[in-house]
């Protein structure tokens, strides 16, 4: 979807700016300047916060949504965090549950967004090997 292109976008030579939403889904601004055919891709969230803020940020920090709503971007809930932190904030909200280990009988926590992909996970590598099942035939 085309819109409008923000003033300090302007300022740089583009002209035109697509919108979109990808499969994670996210908002994402593609940024292009006609006479050039330049394009530049971004989040949308980053096109927002840098258009109102008319500033880039440093390299090595991003753009976080404060309520972890990735498809509320709102100006009030976005934030400029260093990439550590951001990956950090991620990691305390996922939500973990309870595996019994088939291999070893152990309990262990696992986190419940990759149970789709790893329908019956073991506690660790030692246990959930490639060759895991010849280790447990020679204890027994």
């Amino acid at each position: 979807m085309k819109e409008e292109i923000s003033q300090y976008y302007r300022d740089k030579g583009f002209d035109v700016v697509y919108i979109n939403i990808n499969k994670e889904p996210r908002r994402v601004a593609t940024l292009r300047n006609s006479k050039t055919k330049e394009m530049r891709s971004m989040s949308y969230a980053k096109y927002l916060f840098t258009s109102f803020h008319c500033c880039d940020i440093n390299q090595g920090d991003e753009i976080d949504h404060i309520n972890n709503d990735k498809m509320d971007d709102r100006i009030e809930n976005l934030q400029v965090i260093s990439k550590g932190n951001n990956i950090r904030k991620s990691h305390v909200n996922k939500k973990m549950i309870e595996r019994e280990c088939p291999i070893c009988h152990k309990t262990f926590q696992f986190p419940l967004s990759n149970l789709k992909s790893h329908p019956n996970p073991c506690c660790s590598r030692k246990c959930g090997g490639i060759k895991s099942h010849l280790k447990k035939d020679k204890i027994v």
